[in-house]
Formats: structure tokens, sequence, C-alpha cells
């Protein structure tokens, strides 16, 4: 309930904690309706999972004897240090700008709480890089900007004047975004904003997070379409994959011209971009095709907190079929196949030879078992074959064959992707699970597969001497060689072929189809006049080229 003095309304520490955590209670309740809304900035439905992960931190805050200025400060430290995503990150910068508002203040009057919105609201939008109209951005600025004639006059009249702002601006949203208005809508962060402003407001009139939460659950979705058609976007729609998120530990000494150095930096590297400073701390949010290498370039500040990256194509397909199965019928008796692959060439290939799901990932992005899990129970097969293709997510893939336990799965042990083709081209739709298994085992033992990739650093492996960026060519997973030039690579990779006839290059992503012919070029010279040399666009990440030799 509402503090009052001397006739005068006012809020404390107490009070503004339990408005905060009615705020996550209701969010919590409805964080499965936000996320079916989320479609920008890409459609991977978890907008309003990491807006609760962001605001339940606030929960485990004890008021003790914190005023006003001293708890908004702790808030804005442990919802930054538990934000998730876009919008979980833009909601902390939000309650951060609070803070600033409310320092040095015990309590607060309507004027203040008003002001603090609209600090909260600027400090979000200052730390996005390239703010885009339509999303919770837009609805936290309008939600202050009251006419002459209705500035609220008491804190209650504040509060409600803000949802009101808020919902009518939330509404617009679809009018301001073309990605709203295609999958007809709302802007998720905005809704979710709403929905703890919702939270807020009980909480002055006496409502505990527990009742919020009995209350909420199923309570009415904007006036718009309740569910996004994700459908209705591609995985090429999102241009940059992996959202990528860091929160280092600041050491003492780094200059502001490094952490602004990482301005241009991050935006050469994707979108979607928050960065927040301060002397504890340096925080990113981006959404990129290289996530390593933001990683790398944050670790030069001090010790991680927290690294998160997540593959969003993966997630906007999981929710895609997620959404397709509930309307499948029973289990099919046929097979399925589950591979893992990290390029589009790759990944084309795989599918145009029979796979029914390619799992993005490969070496330094492995999949999860709870992927492999999600990729059985999507294809409505009741037989199941497994294709990892790297020796370290042989065991994840191991693992969910296990707790597949309604399927009956099958591991090959793949290592390479070279070997995973070549156990799906001896694949049998009419042998027995046992017969497959040992068929395509043979099958991806008989390949040798090279690669060529560039050291990330300098080092002596199984005394082989590697200088940093050096070329560096692998037999199977084994380092082989160090080498300056492509050509030098594979001559003393040549040698390991012996009487192998059938070569397939997967050429990867930034090399050029002219480029890889060159290279095939040389492999012909190397190699006896009988061996067949065949160019395949991989787009793969790290490896220059993967080499099949049969």
């Amino acid at each position: 309930m509402l503090r009052r003095k001397d006739n005068r309304e006012f809020i404390d520490a107490e009070l503004f904690s339990r408005m905060l955590c009615c705020g996550a209670a209701s969010l919590q309740a409805r964080k499965e309706e936000v996320n079916r809304l989320n479609v920008f900035p890409v459609p991977d439905g978890d907008t309003g999972s990491n807006m609760f992960l962001t605001i339940d931190s606030v929960r485990s805050i004890s008021v003790g004897k914190l005023d006003l200025s001293a708890y908004a400060a702790a808030a804005a430290k442990a919802t930054m240090r538990s934000a998730r995503g876009n919008s979980g990150v833009i909601l902390s910068l939000f309650f951060r700008g609070m803070a600033d508002a409310f320092a040095g203040h015990k309590t607060a009057d309507t004027k203040l709480l008003i002001d603090a919105f609209r600090s909260g609201a600027e400090s979000a939008r200052n730390a996005v890089m390239k703010p885009v109209e339509g999303t919770i951005l837009t609805v936290m600025r309008e939600c202050t900007i009251f006419g002459e004639s209705d500035f609220p006059k008491n804190i209650d009249g504040a509060i409600a004047g803000i949802s009101k702002l808020a919902v009518e601006t939330l509404k617009k949203t679809p009018d301001m975004l073309p990605a709203l208005k295609k999958a007809n809508v709302v802007d998720s962060g905005g809704f979710g904003f709403t929905i703890i402003i919702d939270g807020m407001i009980a909480a002055l009139k006496g409502v505990s997070p527990d009742e919020i939460a009995e209350r909420e659950a199923g309570a009415d979705a904007p006036e718009t379409r309740t569910d996004a058609d994700f459908a209705a976007f591609s995985d090429e729609d999102i241009k940059f994959g992996f959202c990528t998120e860091c929160l280092i530990n600041r050491k003492e000494g780094i200059p502001e011209k490094q952490v602004n150095d990482l301005r241009p930096f991050l935006n050469d590297l994707g979108d979607s971009i928050v960065l927040v400073a301060d002397n504890e701390i340096v925080k990113v949010h981006v959404h990129t095709n290289e996530p390593m290498k933001v990683i790398s370039r944050m670790m030069e500040f001090g010790e991680p907190h927290f690294i998160k990256v997540e593959n969003m194509r993966q997630q906007h397909s999981a929710i895609v079929t997620a959404n397709e199965q509930e309307s499948q019928p029973a289990l099919r008796d046929e097979y399925g196949i589950v591979t893992v692959a990290n390029g589009d060439g790759l990944k084309n290939l795989f599918t145009e030879l029979g796979v029914g799901y390619v799992i993005a990932g490969g070496q330094s992005m492995n999949p999860s078992t709870d992927d492999f899990l999600k990729a059985i129970r999507s294809l409505g097969c009741r037989k199941v074959i497994l294709l990892p293709n790297n020796s370290n997510i042989v065991l994840a893939a191991k693992q969910a064959a296990n707790l597949a336990e309604e399927f009956e799965v099958s591991v090959v042990k793949t290592t390479t992707i070279p070997q995973g083709v070549s156990a799906l081209l001896a694949f049998n739709p009419d042998a027995s699970p046992e017969e497959n298994v040992e068929s395509m085992t043979m099958a991806a033992e008989s390949v040798l597969t090279l690669s060529i990739a560039r050291a990330v650093k300098s080092a002596t492996v199984n005394d082989i001497s590697v200088r940093k960026r050096q070329l560096i060519g692998i037999v199977n997973n084994d380092l082989f060689c160090a080498a300056n030039t492509v050509a030098e690579c594979l001559t003393m990779l040549a040698e390991e072929i012996g009487d192998r006839e059938i070569i397939t290059i997967y050429y990867g992503k930034g090399i050029s189809a002219a480029e890889a012919e060159k290279t095939a070029d040389i492999m012909r010279g190397l190699l006896s006049p009988r061996c067949d040399v065949t160019v395949v666009p991989g787009k793969q990440p790290i490896y220059h080229y993967i080499i099949s030799a049969e």
C-alpha cells in the first residue's frame, strides 16, 4: 500500500521492492504469452523468458535498512548481472536509469517517480547502438509523455497513466515495425514491459506477488493476434545467427577509449548491439555470426562473469517444428536421420541426401543433449539415427539416445563431416537399426578426412610447432602439419591419401568458387591421374577446406 506522511504520498524502498517483485511475478505468469509474440529482432521466441530471468533477480535482494536510493542501486546491479537477451538487457538498463533518478533520495513522490521512468527510458535508449522504433524502447519513452491537462497529481494516477500510455503505444507498434506487421503482433518486449507495470499497480493496491501469480495466469492478451506465425519467417531471414552476451568483471586500469573502441568493432560484426560499462563491469549483447571474435575481444577487459551464445536460427527452427508437431499424426514407422553441420552448403548437402533434421553446430559450437532431443522428437519417426560428425558431440548424442526412451535411437559415431556423408550414403531404409549402424560405421571408418584451418595461437603439439595465424593441416582429428601457404599444406597432406581415388573438397566461408577450383587443381597435380577431385561449397566456418578421401 502507498505510504503517506503529512498528507503526502511517497514510495520508499520497501514499497518499491514490492512493486518490482510483483512485476516479476506478473511476468512469470505470462512469459509464454510474451514468447509467442517474439518475432523481432529475430523470431526465436524467448523474449518473455529473458525478461523474467532479468527482473526475477530482484527477489533475492533484502531491503533491510536500505533507503530507496540504495535499494534501487542494488536492484539495478542485480538485474544487470542477470540480464538475458536483447529485451532483458534493455530492461536492466531501464532499472539502472531509475536508480540514477532515485540516487540520494530516501523516498519518491509523484514527480520523482515519473522522472525515474523517464530516466530509465533514456538510459536504455542511450545504450542501444541503433535504436529501432516500434520496440520496447518506444513503449518506455512514450509512457510518460503526459499532456498538461492530464499530468498525474498522485502516485496511483501516475502509474495508471503510465500503464495507459504504454498500452496505447504498444498497440501502435505493428504500424511502426514491418516485422510486427508481417506477423500481426505487437512488440513482445513492449508487451512484457506493460505486464511488469500491471504488477506494479497491483503492488500499490496491496496485492502480494503470490496473489499476482494466481491472478495473472490466463489474463487477457493485447488486442491483436496472441501467437506469431513463426513459420512466416525462414532461417534465412536471420542475418546474424548467434545471440552473444558477455558480462566481464572489469579489471583496473582499462581506459575508456578501449571501451569506446568496442562500438565500431561490434558494429562491424553484427546488430542488436547493447553496450554497458562502468567501473565494475563491461557488458555486451550482440547478434553476430562470429561469436568467438566477440568473446575473445571481451576477455581483454577482465575475468568473465557470464558468457552465453545461442543459435537463433536453431531456436527459430525448433519453434516452427514444435508448432507443426502439434498437428502431426502418430509416430511413423520409417527412419528419421539427425545430423550436425555448420555452414549453409553442408546443411543443404545433408538435406538433399535425406537428412530430416540438421542441427547447427560443430567445432567450437557444440549442440547440447537437449538440442538432439528436440530434433528427435520433431521428426515424428519411431526409428532415428544420429550422426554427430564431431568427437566432442558424440557424448551428447549418446545421452540423447538414452533419454529418448519412446524412440528407437541409434548413434553412428561419426567424428568428421566426410564421415557423416559417407555413413549417410551407406544407409538402407529397409535394414534394421543394428544392420544400419554396422554398415554406416564401416563406411564412416573407411573415409580419410583432411582439413586446413588457420591457427588461433602459437603452440607445439605432437612435436609440431605452429605460429599464430599459420595454416595447419589436420588428418582426421589430429594435427599433422603447419605451413605458410595452402599449396604447401596440401603437398604434405596429399602424402596421406595413398591409393584413395575419390576426393571431395568442401570449401569454407569466405573462400570463393574460383579460389576453391585453384585448390582443386593443386590437389589434382599432387595425386594420381586416376583420382576424381570434386569441389563442393560447404560454407563452413573455421575450416578453409575439409577434404574427403575414399
